[in-house]
């Protein structure tokens, strides 16, 4: 068991680590309330993560309207992107995202079609072959927790050393969001 912790956690570090709308997210809002929003940005994306652990547990390989659940998604990604371009000037200002971080967490996570494929092929096939869903749960959200903590820590200290030039990380951060739920619709009308 412990093996299967160990590598779902370097497993979810990889995928944490890499470029995408959890990372812009939390680089554009994360210096606003580091600790409360990274904390409800993952429970957002750790609810259909164990969701799925569950229903691979329980014998589900496919997700009836995948297609329709990416799209609404990646549609709610652009519009969470845009409001962050909007307002990258209210760093002072609790905004409409950071009171609402676990929904932020669950559109940024259900639009995104790579996170379903990624369960669906390779998180379908290791807990195929190592059966140990809790343990795989916990080092893959734990993963998710380090990187996305470590992440706002350095932003929010990262926030006072940018100074005004940090409006234009924010606004970037709410661009590349709208851009990974642009690409996201594009590959899911593609398919």
């Amino acid at each position: 068991m412990i093996e299967v912790l160990a590598a779902s956690f370097l497993i979810g570090f990889s995928g944490a680590a890499s470029p995408g709308p959890l990372t812009a997210s939390v680089l554009g809002i994360g210096s606003r309330q580091p600790l409360r929003f990274v904390t409800g940005l993952v429970a957002g994306h750790g609810v259909p993560e164990a969701v799925m652990v569950a229903a691979i547990a329980c014998g589900v390989r496919d997700v009836p309207h995948i297609d329709l659940v990416a799209l609404l998604g990646s549609c709610v990604l652009i519009a969470l992107g845009a409001m962050q371009f909007l307002r990258a000037g209210d760093t002072l200002v609790v905004s409409e995202e950071t009171r609402m971080p676990v929904a932020f967490g669950l559109a940024c996570t259900l639009g995104n079609p790579y996170w379903w494929v990624w369960w669906l092929t390779f998180g379908v096939g290791f807990l195929a072959l190592h059966p140990s869903f809790v343990a795989f749960y916990i080092g893959h959200i734990g993963a998710d927790i380090v990187w996305l903590g470590l992440l706002a820590v350095a932003v929010s200290r990262g926030a006072n050393v940018l100074g005004r030039h940090y409006k234009k990380v924010v606004q970037a951060s709410g661009l590349a969001m709208m851009l990974f739920g642009l690409y996201f619709i594009l590959s899911v009308l593609s398919t």
